[in-house]
C-alpha cells in the first residue's frame, strides 16, 4: 500500500482535483509530486516537519487487480477543484449524503467525512461527465483481514443483509441462483440496470430495429381490386360473397358470379415472441417498483422517490404505440436469437433472467457484477456478532439447537429493510441436556416498563432497554421461558456491540490511573465532546440494575488483541458482573474460545445452587413474592362505573373458560384475554358505543337462550387495554398465554382483544334478565353474544 500525503487528479486539460486532510493545504509541498499506478493521479509530499501527519490516503491495487484510491473513515478531507475555465469549477456530487457522510461546500472546495461507512464510493462531475472512484477503509479494524471477511461471513447467511437502499458507500455483487430473492435485491439491481444501461435508449434501439414477422390475412374486396386468393379457386363459396345471377345471351343460360372475393394481404407484424417477452419483462419491472411503493417505510423517502420515477418511466414505455399490437406472453422463448443477440432485446432479456436471482458478494468484481449500497459498518458488525454468538453457543459440547417456532431470524419487514428479526418470537433455543439447561439467544429483545408494571418480576422498572443480544438461561424442566420467569428461574446475560470502541482503555480508562478526580474530569469532557466511550460500560451497569433477572452485561468490541478482555465481578464469583471482550475476524478463533468458555462458566455458576448468585436469586424471589406491607384490597367499583358482560364458552373440556379455570387464571392479579368478533366475512360487527370505555368486565358462561338470563360468575376484572388483532395474531397471543388453539378454530378475520387483570374472585353472583339488558340503548347489537355494557348502580 502506497501511502501519500495528498492527491492531485487530472480530470482533463483544464481541471485539476486536489484531495487532502482538511486544514493542511498550506503544509503540503504541491510542487513535489510522484507518479502513482493510476495514470491521471499524482501524489504530493508534505513540507519538512510535517512528515508525521497521517493523511489516511493511499493508492494501491484493489482486490480486482486494478488501481484504486483509498481514504480512511472518520478523517475529514477537503476536495478542491482548480480550473483555467471559470465554468468548469463545479464541485462533484457524492452518493447519498447524510448523517453518515458529512459534507460542506464553499465556492471551489468541499469538505467530507465518512462515519461508519466502508466500501466503494465516487465523486461525480457533470460538466463534463467524469467520475473518481475510491474506497473508504476502516481505522478501527483491518480492511482485508477484518472488514472483507466480516462482510463475506454475513453474505454466506444472506447477502441482502449487507444492502441499504440509500447507503453512502457500495459493495460489488454478482447473481447467485442458489438462494431466493428479496424485494430489496430486485430493486437495487433494477435501479442500476435502468440508469446505468439507460433503459430509454435500449427501448429506442428496439423501435429502430424491431423484430418483425410476415403475416397474411384474407380480406374481402370488390372483384378487380386485387388478385383473388388461391383459396377462392378451391373453395369459391367460402371465399366469395354477394353472388349475383347473370344471363348468358349466346347460350340462353344464367350464371352466378361473386361481387366480392377474398384477396390475400401481406404485412409486417410486431406481435412476435421476442416483443411479447420484452413487454412482459417491462411489466415485471414495473411491478417491482409498485411493490416497493407499497411496502417502503416512511424512512425510505429517497428510495420511494426513485421507485416513483422508475414507475413513471415504465408506464410511459408500456403506453407507447409500439406495444398496442403486441399480445400477451404465453411461453418464454429462451432460445430466441433476437432476444440473445439484437441490441436492446439482449440487455432487457438478460436483466429479466437475472431479476429473480439473489445476490452473492463479489469483492473482486471480475465479471457480470453491479454495485449495491451497503449498510453502515457498525450495524454489519452487530450482524456478524450475532452469527458468531450463534455459532459459539452451538459449538458448546452437548449443546443442540431446539426448534421453538417457525419465525426466521432474518425478516424482510417492509420489503426494503432486511434485518435480523426482533422480539421474543425470533429466538433460537439451545439445550444442554447433560446440565439440564436451556439457552435462548435473542437479537434486539426489548425489555419495557409495561412488563414490570403488569407482573412486578420481569421487564425494566424504569425505561425501555434493548440490548443487542440477550442469552436467557433457565432449567429445561420448565415448559418454556415464560414459565421459568414466573418461577424465578431465568438468568439474563446481555451483550452490546460497540464498533466505535477499539481499545479496552476507551471503556474502562487506564487501569493504573492514580488520580480518580483526573479520570472523572476526563470523562466529563468526553461526554461534552461526544467522544464518551466509558458510557458504554456504564450502560452495562444500567442493564444489570434496570432489567429484572439480569446477572451480567458485557461489551463486545473490535479490539486489537484477544487479551483485551476484562470482567468485573460483584463478588468473588463470575456472576453478577459486567465487562468487555475483544472480538473481530482477525482474532476470531481466540475470541470464540474465550467467549465459549465464559458462557460455560456462567452456566455452571447459574447451575450451582450453593453459589451466591443462586442464593441471591432465591432470596430476591421470596421478597418479590411477598405482599407489600401497605397493600390494600381492591377498591370497590364505583356505582357509576361501566361494566362489560362478556361470554366465555364452556361447553367442551378444551373450551376457553375451562382452560382459564384449570390454569388458575381467575385468581387476583392474573392476566388473561377477552376477545370478540370485529370483522367476519367482510361484515363489520357493531358493538355498544361504550364497550371500549368500560373499566371493568364480568363473565357469564351459561346458555342465555335456555335461562333467559345472564348468570354472572363471581369474578370481577379490570380492563387494562384494548386492540384490534387478526386471527393469526390472536392465536399467537392465546398460545403465549398457554391456551393451545389454531387459526382454523377461529371463524372471524379480525377480533377485538381486551387485556384484563383479575381484581376480585369473590364478588356476589348476579343474574340479569336478558330482555332488560338488551333493552339498554346500544346493547341491541349484531350478535346475541356480543359484549353488553351495563352501569353498576342500576343493578346493585
Amino acid at each position: 500500500m502506497a501511502k501519500v500525503s495528498a492527491l492531485i487528479i487530472r480530470l482533463d486539460s483544464n481541471r485539476t482535483v486536489k484531495i487532502y486532510i482538511d486544514g493542511l493545504y498550506s503544509c503540503i509541498d504541491w510542487e513535489t509530486t510522484l507518479p502513482t499506478i493510476l495514470d491521471n493521479v499524482f501524489s504530493c509530499s508534505t513540507v519538512s516537519g510535517k512528515e508525521s501527519v497521517d493523511s489516511g490516503i493511499s493508492v494501491d491495487k484493489g482486490l480486482d487487480g486494478n488501481g484504486i484510491i483509498r481514504i480512511t473513515e472518520t478523517k475529514r478531507y477537503r476536495l478542491r477543484v482548480e480550473s483555467t475555465d471559470e465554468f468548469q469549477k463545479e464541485l462533484p456530487k457524492i452518493p447519498n449524503e447524510g448523517k453518515f457522510l458529512k459534507c460542506s461546500r464553499d465556492e471551489n472546495s468541499m469538505s467530507f467525512q465518512y462515519i461508519n461507512y466502508l466500501g466503494r464510493s465516487r465523486f461525480t462531475f457533470s460538466n463534463p461527465f467524469n467520475e473518481i472512484v475510491f474506497e473508504v477503509t476502516p481505522d478501527k479494524i483491518d480492511y482485508e483481514k477484518d472488514y472483507i471477511e466480516l462482510t463475506e461471513a454475513i453474505a454466506q447467511k444472506c447477502a441482502a443483509l449487507l444492502l441499504e437502499h440509500a447507503g453512502s458507500t457500495s459493495m460489488v455483487f454478482k447473481h447467485d441462483d442458489a438462494r431466493s430473492k428479496t424485494v430489496l435485491e430486485q430493486f437495487i439491481f433494477l435501479r442500476q440496470f435502468c440508469y446505468s444501461d439507460n433503459l430509454i435508449s435500449l427501448f429506442e434501439a428496439i423501435k429502430r430495429n424491431p423484430d418483425r414477422m410476415l403475416e397474411t390475412e384474407e380480406i374481402f374486396r370488390p372483384v378487380g381490386s386485387g388478385i383473388p386468393s388461391k383459396r377462392f379457386f378451391t373453395h369459391p363459396f367460402s371465399y366469395g360473397k354477394d353472388w349475383t345471377k347473370y344471363a348468358n345471351d349466346s347460350l340462353c343460360r344464367k350464371v352466378y358470379l361473386p361481387q366480392r372475393v377474398a384477396v390475400t394481404r401481406k404485412f409486417d407484424s410486431v406481435d412476435t415472441p421476442a416483443n411479447r417477452l420484452i413487454k412482459f419483462a417491462l411489466e415485471s419491472f414495473d411491478l417491482i417498483c409498485i411493490r416497493v411503493l407499497a411496502t417502503a417505510s416512511i424512512n425510505a423517502s429517497e428510495c420511494v422517490k426513485e421507485a416513483e420515477n422508475m414507475h413513471r418511466m415504465f408506464d410511459e414505455i408500456l403506453h407507447d404505440a409500439f406495444f398496442s399490437d403486441v399480445g400477451e406472453l404465453d411461453i418464454i422463448p429462451f432460445n430466441n436469437q433476437v432476444l440473445q443477440k439484437r441490441e436492446g432485446y439482449s440487455q432487457i432479456f438478460a436483466a429479466f433472467q437475472m431479476i429473480d436471482l439473489a445476490l452473492q458478494l463479489n469483492w473482486r468484481g471480475q465479471s457480470d457484477v453491479y454495485e449495491g449500497e451497503s449498510k453502515n459498518v457498525a450495524l454489519l458488525y452487530e450482524y456478524w456478532l450475532f452469527f458468531e454468538l450463534y455459532e459459539i453457543v452451538k459449538s458448546i459440547q452437548g449443546c443442540e439447537p431446539v426448534k421453538t417456532d417457525e419465525n426466521p431470524f432474518i425478516s424482510e419487514d417492509n420489503g426494503l429493510t432486511l434485518s435480523l428479526k426482533e422480539s421474543t418470537k425470533s429466538c433460537q433455543s439451545f439445550e444442554l441436556v447433560e446440565k439440564g439447561i436451556r439457552i435462548n439467544l435473542y437479537y434486539n429483545r426489548t425489555f419495557n416498563p409495561n412488563e414490570f408494571k403488569s407482573t412486578g418480576y420481569e421487564g425494566s422498572y424504569s425505561r425501555p432497554f434493548r440490548p443487542d443480544y440477550t442469552l436467557a438461561v433457565f432449567p429445561n424442566y420448565f415448559q418454556n421461558e415464560r414459565s421459568a420467569i414466573i418461577g424465578g428461574a431465568v438468568s439474563f446475560i446481555h451483550f452490546d456491540a460497540k464498533y466505535r470502541v477499539d481499545k479496552l482503555n476507551d471503556l474502562i480508562g487506564s487501569i493504573n490511573t492514580d488520580s480518580t478526580e483526573e479520570a472523572l474530569d476526563i470523562e466529563k469532557q468526553e461526554a461534552i465532546t461526544n467522544t464518551y466511550k466509558r458510557g458504554d460500560l456504564l450502560k452495562m451497569h444500567t442493564y444489570n440494575d434496570a432489567i429484572r433477572r439480569t446477572v451480567g452485561s458485557y461489551v463486545l468490541f473490535p479490539g486489537t488483541i484477544n487479551s483485551e478482555r476484562k470482567t468485573f465481578k460483584l463478588y468473588d464469583e463470575l456472576l453478577p458482573g459486567v465487562g468487555a471482550f475483544a472480538i473481530k475476524p482477525s482474532i476470531r478463533s481466540q475470541s470464540e474460545n474465550t467467549i465459549r468458555q465464559f458462557i460455560l462458566d456462567l452456566v455452571n455458576v447459574r447451575n450451582n445452587s450453593a453459589s451466591r448468585l443462586s442464593r441471591l436469586s432465591a432470596y430476591n424471589e421470596m421478597i418479590v413474592r411477598e405482599p407489600g406491607e401497605k397493600k390494600t384490597k381492591t377498591e370497590e367499583v364505583s356505582k357509576d362505573t361501566k361494566c362489560i358482560l362478556g361470554y366465555l364458552r364452556a361447553q367442551q373440556p378444551g373450551d376457553y373458560y375451562n382452560f382459564l379455570v384449570a390454569g388458575g387464571k381467575f385468581k387476583p392479579g392474573e392476566k388473561l384475554l377477552f376477545y370478540f368478533y370485529a370483522i367476519k366475512d367482510g361484515n363489520v360487527y357493531s358493538h355498544h358505543k361504550d364497550v371500549f370505555n368500560a373499566n371493568y368486565i364480568r363473565f357469564y358462561k351459561n346458555d342465555i337462550y335456555i335461562d333467559n338470563k345472564y348468570k354472572l360468575e363471581p369474578i370481577l376484572c379490570r380492563v387494562e387495554s384494548n386492540s384490534l388483532a387478526s386471527k393469526e395474531s390472536l392465536v399467537n397471543q392465546l398460545n403465549n398465554l398457554g391456551y393451545q388453539t389454531t387459526v382454523e378454530q377461529h371463524k372471524a378475520d379480525y377480533y377485538y382483544v381486551l387485556n384484563v387483570t383479575v381484581d376480585d374472585a369473590g364478588v356476589p353472583p348476579l343474574e340479569l334478565d336478558i330482555d332488560l339488558v338488551n333493552s339498554i340503548n346500544g346493547n341491541d347489537t349484531y350478535s346475541p353474544h356480543s359484549p353488553k355494557v351495563i352501569v353498576y348502580k342500576d343493578y346493585q
